[in-house]
């Protein structure tokens, strides 16, 4: 595969990151093993109450500008700083819209808890907000080991903040402000690590129109995909209640997690790489291929293992309590499993510019999965998850193909990626079935976790693609092992 300028920055970054999303693993597990313990489902069922709330209009507060920085070829002084203003105002606009519409949710779900939680809310609006433009730059740099540095913080600060809050208050407050103080800490290292300050002197939103186009496209996705991510949650508590949310909710975000800690920050240092990568084709589609085929090694065989073992997760991580949400972690779990290549054509979409084509993508995917939550919803959480999982895979064909278009990539390269990692986990899980009666579940989870990985890898390396992807890795690997180098120059004025 062609090796691209940016290439041995993106593999230095990418090892980076991921130490720090090694943190962040750790510490969401951590967090998910301890305070679980101290509190209730319930509690994480009014947290969960107000997540679609908050997380629906949080989708207006920066108008995609964020991607479009890091996307754009150019920055110049006025359109950074009429940016960071833009940013300022849909902070405290939504800000001020959580207090103002707090009782309304609270009176939706009948239960008073959410409004004060809602009205808090606030506060994380303020703390992300004034932040945004920082992170947006050092990404747009590729000053990883800076964006490292605040996750990090981020992820400690908030880990052990909840704990404690966790033990003295035994309330949902403490998810709350543990998380509140995560947010503070990160946003003012990221003010510290990107000396660029903005200026009222020199504000142009104007600067901003030929941004504003792509950043609406983005925002337009971005809300679609909120309504498939988050609309099972306030059906679910209608229908079944906090406590049928606490286990879903629960289940979603223990699948969520390696897809997010591993996803998004290689989406950090994927975009602008790929958006550089962008008039050289074969350079192009090679080092896409090469991040993808990382993250189905990655994720794709603990997935699969971990659906065949669900209940001994849970309640292994969680405690007894949480047995019955075994079930329900099983059937997102192998949604897990197929979304790592799914989620990354988000990356073919806005590196090569092609908004439009996703926003019409989001539409089609949200009727669909929309779709899957009413068919589910009358057997509870559990029908909820396995319709979903049906429905991420019967989208897939359209998905690659839509994705791929007017791409050096193509829908086949990417079958060729998931598959023998999918086949390889399947064949593991066929055996350890087998094995079920002669092992106990503890046990039976960890030869599920090897024998997956190792069969995974071995189909990998019966294509001859597969051999050169994971002798391409092995050789990033050793490169990256050494530092990034320096701060890069900025491209904006001032």
């Amino acid at each position: 595969m062609a090796e691209v300028p940016a290439g041995r920055a993106a593999a230095r970054g990418a090892a980076v990151l991921g130490a720090s999303q090694a943190v962040r693993i750790v510490t969401s597990f951590a967090s998910s093993i301890f305070v679980a313990r101290l509190l209730t489902p319930a509690d994480y069922g009014v947290m969960a109450m107000v997540a679609p709330v908050m997380g629906f209009i949080l989708i207006f507060q920066n108008l995609g500008l964020n991607q479009a920085v890091i996307q754009r070829p150019v920055l110049s002084a006025s359109e950074a700083n009429g940016i960071f203003w833009l940013n300022i105002l849909g902070t405290l606009a939504i800000a001020l819209l959580f207090i103002l519409i707090a009782p309304l949710v609270g009176m939706f779900y009948g239960d008073q808890r959410v409004t004060g939680l809602m009205a808090a809310s606030g506060l994380s609006v303020i703390a992300t907000g004034v932040a945004a433009q920082h992170l947006a730059l050092l990404n747009r740099h590729m000053r990883f080991a800076a964006l490292s540095a605040v996750e990090t913080v981020n992820a400690l600060v908030g880990l052990f903040a909840t704990i404690l809050l966790a033990w003295w208050l035994r309330s949902y407050w403490a998810l709350f402000f543990g998380t509140l103080a995560g947010v503070v800490a990160g946003s003012m290292l990221a003010w510290w690590c990107e000396r660029w300050r903005p200026s009222l002197r020199r504000l142009d939103l104007a600067a901003t129109r030929p941004m504003l186009s792509m950043g609406a496209d983005i925002t337009g996705f971005n809300l679609l995909n909120f309504i498939c991510r988050n609309l099972d949650n306030l059906l679910i508590a209608k229908r079944w209640g906090a406590g049928e949310l606490g286990l879903y909710d629960r289940s979603y975000r223990l699948m969520l997690m390696p897809l997010q800690t591993i996803n998004q920050p290689l989406g950090k240092v994927m975009l602008p790489s790929l958006s550089r990568a962008l008039d050289r084709p074969e350079a192009f589609r090679g080092m896409y291929l090469l991040a993808v085929r990382a993250l189905v090694l990655t994720i794709v065989p603990g997935a699969v293992a971990l659906s065949a073992c669900s209940t001994t997760v849970m309640v292994l991580l969680l405690g007894e309590q949480w047995r019955s949400a075994g079930p329900i972690f099983a059937w997102l779990a192998l949604t897990a499993a197929i979304q790592p290549v799914s989620n990354a054509t988000g990356w073919l979409f806005i590196s090569s510019g092609r908004t439009r084509p996703m926003v019409r993508w989001g539409v089609i995917s949200a009727v669909m999965t929309v779709a899957s939550f009413i068919i589910g919803l009358p057997w509870g959480a559990t029908g909820v998850a396995a319709a979903y999982a049906m429905c991420e895979l019967g989208r897939i064909p359209l998905l690659y193909r839509m994705a791929t278009r007017d791409t050096a990539v193509s829908a086949q390269d990417l079958y060729a990626v998931l598959m023998p990692s999918l086949l390889g986990a399947g064949m593991a899980v066929m055996v350890v079935q087998a094995m079920r009666n002669s092992l106990d579940p503890l046990s039976l989870l960890g030869v599920a976790i090897l024998l997956a990985y190792a069969l995974a890898t071995l189909a990998q390396l019966t294509t001859a693609e597969g051999r050169a992807g994971l002798a391409r890795l092995a050789e990033l690997a050793r490169s990256a092992a050494s530092r990034t180098g320096g701060r890069p120059a900025a491209d904006y004025g001032g």
